[in-house]
């Protein structure tokens, strides 16, 4: 194996930390009554008398900042994610600019500054905190990315909006990450400089990372870190714009909500309403984690506190319930090897072990080398294929059916340059994850999602007969098979739907061709459509390596795209 490239996109110091870190909080707040929802009303909300009436409801009877922290520290979160000013306007600090802030509210006979609270038990707590502020802003009427169409106007709140961003980045010490909800077309570089030169950006020109494309908690594998200069530049690249061979290094954040909706809703203002708004259950929170952080992103998972400050107990429980489960499965691997080189590398168990987990790690600093793996377990006569798959990145959680082996094997199969595994550790379980649906002699590929779809063809050349633009959109899926090829033959290969823990496995997938790509080349033959299920496949093998299916969806051409997920699984046949 050679170096990389001296091309292959490579993270910052304070992007390979952040990977690190790997689970965040995300606190959806709005300070309101219940007969009084502040940051749902519109009406006259440009009048500074309307605003100031507004935070005078805003009194805080249970705001508890340390309850908050302590929420993410049963998680085992790093970080948390504050939504400190969403769409409406309402600061949650105490600002000099405007009447939409803490010094207009009754809390702490308006001295009260929560942003200030929040950052203070963060530092205590060892958790690093970011700020939402999202450039629109109702108060002033601003609409997506900060924009006015009138050029006083715009000034004016340019002046405002930087004016909020310096307080929030300045005032209340270190800021791990900056979120622009939509993105954000306001030149505030300078004051990211000067405020914050290391925090992550999500999503504008600026950007350091990236959006995953939807809200429902997953990304799907493979998840490739890096993007186009053009992809990078555009401040709302997702998933799909991930390149193996991309220049800028843009790792994504998966953003998903407890609860079905990303605020409090109650029906008497006190209790939450769990049937308008339930709580995810814990399998479905755990399905988020493998397809998350076990797919080399990180997960920031929201909390919606009541109005009057406090996170409800139930809430607060299932967080927990939530760390909880990821200690018990991955805090005690069987075995672990760190810093290995090279395109084998074994592991031995210490005698026969049950296994059913297998957590790998690249060493992303020299970037995201990877291309194709496979993992292997020895039962004290022979080698079986545990595991395999394309990315690995930050990390990559496998699972597969329970194996009793002493020895566990890693081969690289293609690279950029020599690979570089950070770690490699080996766990039992004792149960795959309740998502999947695979089975004993099944392989699993990958999965996909509603973020493959994009549009593909240009707006302006598509005016359907009414002048309006026509929407067109297709999902392209493509999944390596050399790590799962056992040599000439017929395998199987199915793309089966998850379920929620309700059973709801979304839209129904579409597919309307299929094919293999062999040493780089199209090959059209040796894939055929089963007969008795439209999205299953038979594969022909003729002892080829070099292997890639392929298959497109068919052509939406409405603006809504079709929300489904799906597992993609492979077993040999004969």
């Amino acid at each position: 194996m050679t170096e990389a490239s001296s091309f292959l996109a490579r993270p910052t110091r304070a992007q390979y930390d952040w990977a690190d870190m790997e689970l965040g909080l995300f606190i959806h707040w709005f300070p309101q009554t219940h007969d009084d929802p502040m940051d749902r009303r519109t009406d006259n909300i440009t009048d500074p008398a309307v605003q100031r009436e507004m935070m005078s409801h805003a009194r805080l009877e249970r705001f508890s900042a340390r309850q908050w922290v302590q929420s993410a520290l049963d998680l085992g979160a790093k970080y948390i994610v504050f939504v400190a000013k969403h769409g409406c306007g309402i600061c949650r600090w105490q600002s000099q600019y405007g009447e939409m802030n803490f010094k207009n509210a009754p809390y702490k006979d308006g001295r009260g500054d929560p942003l200030a609270e929040l950052a203070a038990e963060c530092r205590r707590a060892g958790i690093r905190l970011g700020i939402y502020i999202c450039a629109s802003s109702a108060t002033y009427g601003a609409g997506q990315g900060g924009l006015i169409d009138d050029p006083e106007r715009q000034a004016a709140y340019t002046k405002i909006y930087k004016g909020w961003l310096s307080e929030v980045l300045g005032n209340y010490g270190d800021i791990a990450e900056v979120w622009f909800d939509g993105s954000i077309e306001l030149k505030i570089e300078d004051v990211l400089r000067k405020y914050a030169p290391d925090a992550m950006v999500f999503n504008s020109r600026y950007a350091t990372i990236r959006w995953v494309g939807q809200e429902e908690g997953y990304a799907s594998d493979p998840v490739w870190n890096a993007v186009g200069r053009y992809d990078a530049l555009s401040g709302v690249s997702t998933q799909i714009s991930g390149r193996p061979d991309g220049e800028v290094w843009l790792p994504i954040e998966v953003d998903a909500r407890l609860r079905k909706n990303w605020d409090y809703t109650s029906r008497d203002g006190v209790q939450p309403d769990d049937e308008a708004n339930p709580l995810k259950s814990l399998d479905d929170l755990m399905a988020m984690y493998y397809r998350s952080v076990g797919h080399g992103t990180n997960l920031l998972i929201n909390h919606a506190p009541h109005p009057f400050g406090d996170i409800p107990e139930a809430d607060m429980k299932r967080m927990k319930e939530f760390g909880d489960e990821i200690r018990r499965r991955f805090s005690h691997p069987l075995a672990e090897i760190r810093d290995q080189r090279g395109a084998c590398v074994e592991m031995e168990l210490g005698g026969l072990k049950k296994v059913d987990h297998v957590v790998l790690m690249e060493e992303i600093a020299g970037g995201q080398r990877i291309r194709a793996y496979k993992v292997s377990g020895f039962d004290g006569k022979e080698w079986h294929l545990l595991s395999g798959g394309s990315a690995i990145g930050h990390k990559k959680i496998d699972f597969f059916a329970e194996k009793t082996v002493s020895r566990i094997r890693v081969e690289i199969l293609r690279s950029e340059g020599e690979p570089l595994l950070r770690r490699l550790s080996a766990f039992y379980v004792g149960e795959i994850p309740r998502f999947s649906t695979l089975n004993f002699d099944e392989a699993r590929l990958g999965e996909y999602g509603t973020e493959h779809y994009m549009n593909i063809v240009n707006y302006l050349d598509r005016l359907d007969e009414f002048g309006t633009m026509e929407m067109r959109n297709q999902a392209h899926f493509r999944y390596e098979l050399e790590p799962y090829l056992t040599g000439a033959g017929q395998y199987r290969l199915t793309f089966r739907p998850i379920a929620s823990s309700t059973g709801d496995t979304g839209d129904p997938l579409e597919l309307e061709e299929a094919w293999l790509e062999i040493g780089g080349q199209r090959v059209d033959a040796y894939v055929t459509r089963c007969d008795d299920a439209p999205n299953e496949f038979i594969v022909y093998n003729n002892g080829e390596t070099d292997v890639v299916f392929h298959a497109l969806s068919r052509v939406y051409t409405s603006w809504r795209i079709p929300c489904h997920s799906s597992e993609v699984l492979f077993r040999r046949l004969i």
